[in-house]
């Protein structure tokens, strides 16, 4: 008995199923993607709108929510303070310090909605211990908030909060109330077990002591051989 062969139409149809996703799982290997061990949520900045963003640690990738459909917005790199502090002053104008989003209580852990908040507390203790004194150098390459169906423009660089009064509230509150937790009571807690001699290094978090930011611009240059 002959077989008939399944339409191209068919076979690309098959793409969408969630048998063809198991079968990938099944016979591909995901290491680095395996490797991810944390789920964190913070606010971020940039020179055009502030947003929550999702973050797979430790080489970050960053989604601009925790559902399924989430879209891959960007990435980012953590490096410790001694690492930063080698770079050189040009290169250093790309990252940000941690401290602030870590001691105001704005980066969590976020764990799933039935895990209790006291477990969770417990948990992050480890994560902010180590994220305080490191730097992050963020880049987006995708603003949802303007292009919701593509991914268009130039990336931008991001930018970490370092001080109350530029973080919208609303927003913070609005993802709090989604968690079920408290960034306040988290500031509290976090007071009570981290250092605080920690101080960012130099060189770092250009927007905060400038006022400006640095930006790309698309620009044709010629290819070499």
């Amino acid at each position: 008995m002959s077989s008939i062969e399944p339409s191209t139409e068919q076979k690309h149809e098959v793409y969408h199923t969630s048998a063809f996703h198991a079968a990938g799982e099944a016979i591909m290997s995901f290491a680095p993607v395996n490797a991810i061990h944390q789920h964190l949520c913070a606010s971020l900045l940039s020179p055009l709108v502030q947003g929550s963003a999702h973050f797979l640690a430790s080489q970050c990738v960053i989604y601009d929510s925790d559902q399924p459909n989430a879209r891959l917005i960007g990435i980012e790199y953590i490096i410790p303070r001694k690492t930063f502090e080698a770079l050189d002053a040009e290169e250093k104008r790309y990252w940000h310090s941690h401290k602030y989003e870590v001691e105001s209580g704005m980066l969590v852990l976020q764990t799933k909605s039935l895990v209790p908040n006291a477990v969770n507390d417990t948990a992050e203790q480890p994560a902010m211990l180590e994220l305080q004194d490191t730097y992050g150098k963020t880049i987006h390459t995708w603003a949802p908030d303007i292009h919701a169906e593509l991914p268009l423009g130039p990336p931008n660089l991001m930018m970490s909060f370092t001080g109350p009064g530029v973080v919208d509230e609303t927003k913070l509150r609005e993802r709090d109330e989604k968690l079920g937790i408290s960034t306040e009571a988290k500031r509290k807690l976090r007071a009570g077990y981290l250092p605080h001699t920690v101080e960012p290094a130099e060189g770092c978090d250009i927007g905060d002591k400038s006022g400006k930011t640095v930006v790309f611009i698309a620009k044709d240059v010629d290819m070499k051989a």
